[in-house]
């Protein structure tokens, strides 16, 4: 029967493996920012819209926000409420999806 292996010697393994799947998770998590919404959230167009970039009611809010773009699939209309997707580095960017039905 072998013996087991030395304390030191585990120990050493264990610490280089858990440093290389530190490495792979922050690697792969990289590009998340805490308190940055991944999700695609609700938004309502501002009432007073006319043209171009409309601003919106992000997830409730009670604070005009924008403008924002949009996709070229969607026509932004007054009051539509619409999904956005949070995009770039800030949590006040995003892009309009579409309208909810």
């Amino acid at each position: 029967m072998p013996y087991p292996v030395p304390l030191e010697k585990r120990h050493a393994q264990t610490m280089q493996s858990l440093q290389q799947r530190v490495a792979r998770l922050e690697a792969r998590t990289a590009s998340i920012d805490s308190g940055f919404p991944l999700a695609a959230l609700p938004a309502v167009i501002d009432s007073g819209y006319s043209s171009g970039d409309p601003k919106a009611y992000v997830n409730g809010s009670t604070t005009l926000t924008g403008p924002y773009q949009h996709l070229a699939a969607y026509t932004p209309a007054a009051g539509d409420s619409v999904v956005v997707l949070p995009v770039g580095g800030s949590s006040q960017s995003y892009i309009i999806l579409g309208k909810l039905t």
